[in-house]
């Protein structure tokens, strides 16, 4: 677990943090991704930002995200561009995933993404000798991610005046750290990915679509290895719990603010919508949010130039962020309002 005080500006980080999160870039506004996560860690450099520690080793989901990053993403037919002219979406996959495939296991997973694609779903799963191409991907690149920070590790020791070359290596491990904790660390803030706005028009979030499928079945053969000596448990990805106990926070708090966890007011629903200009809260984070209501919408519509989907029996709320200023968009169970 990383220590609290990593960060030598922890207001500053949590500032950065709650930004890009409501922010367009990297993905949808409320939606959390592993690319706002390194943008995020990128920004608190910028701005000055810090590291009081470094870690010297990763638990298996951040060696799973630093892997996740490092691989060569692209089509069946080695294009980068998964988005087609009439829209749908082809199946997008680590290279050599592809490559431990078949020409007919290729065309089958291949289909099958087109068919779900055609039907509007955002999300649609390989198919079994895919998946298992991804398992055998994914464990030719753990053993070779394990040797190669088995090699910086030896290195950085042998470092004398810990300047130069050296020093850039550990600032450049740094923010990759701090992007994979806040990816992991900070679950409880993202929206559930089946329902999340997909944002319009933006082929870098069409290449995230993939990733966050990959992601999920990386998750899944993770616990199947870890769980050969342990009692069989599910291997569907956990969803955030209900009471935003999840990540670093103690139990019965949430966010890097350690907030108590307890909904500091009713929660809404389709039959309980808040009013223009009335006080929410919503979690975040750093934990609890205030902001304040500009619409509610139960038809789909473009909020700061991204579609938004909403309807009559899913309303979505439009807020601003009383800290940040930022415009974001929640789902009405999300919000809690007197």
């Amino acid at each position: 677990m990383p220590p609290k005080d990593k960060h030598s500006d922890p207001k500053l980080r949590d500032e950065i943090k709650e930004e890009i999160h409501n922010s367009d870039k990297g993905g949808a506004p409320g939606q959390w991704s592993a690319r706002k996560a390194q943008m995020m860690a990128a920004e608190y450099k910028k701005r000055g930002g810090d590291y009081n520690t470094d870690k010297s080793e990763q638990d298996e989901s951040q060696k799973n995200l630093s892997k996740w990053g490092e691989e060569e993403w692209q089509t069946k037919e080695g294009s980068a561009n998964a988005k087609q002219e009439d829209g749908t979406q082809k199946r997008y996959l680590p290279k050599k995933a592809w490559e431990n495939m078949t020409e007919e296991e290729k065309e089958a997973t291949e289909e099958k993404k087109a068919e779900g694609s055609k039907e509007g779903k955002q999300f649609v799963g390989n198919t079994e000798k895919a998946k298992e191409s991804r398992e055998k991907a994914n464990k030719e690149e753990s053993e070779k991610y394990e040797k190669e920070q088995e090699e910086k590790r030896k290195g950085g020791k042998t470092g004398k005046d810990g300047k130069g070359g050296k020093k850039d290596d550990k600032e450049q491990e740094e923010d990759k750290d701090d992007a994979e904790e806040e990816y992991q660390d900070d679950s409880e803030a993202e929206v559930d990915q089946d329902d999340a706005e997909e944002p319009a028009d933006n082929d870098e979030d069409d290449h995230e679509e993939e990733e966050e499928e990959d992601k999920e079945e990386k998750t899944d053969a993770g616990q199947k290895r870890k769980s050969k000596s342990q009692p069989k448990a599910s291997s569907k990805k956990p969803k955030p719990s209900t009471n935003g106990e999840t990540g670093n926070a103690p139990k019965g708090k949430i966010g890097s603010k350690h907030m108590d966890a307890s909904d500091p007011a009713p929660r809404g629903s389709k039959d309980r919508l808040p009013k223009r200009g009335q006080k929410v809260t919503w979690k975040a984070m750093p934990g609890w949010v205030e902001g304040t209501v500009t619409e509610v919408l139960t038809q789909a519509k473009k909020v700061e130039g991204k579609d938004v989907k909403a309807s009559e029996a899913d309303p979505r709320v439009v807020m601003v962020s009383g800290s940040s200023g930022k415009v974001c968009v929640h789902r009405i169970e999300d919000c809690c309002f007197e």
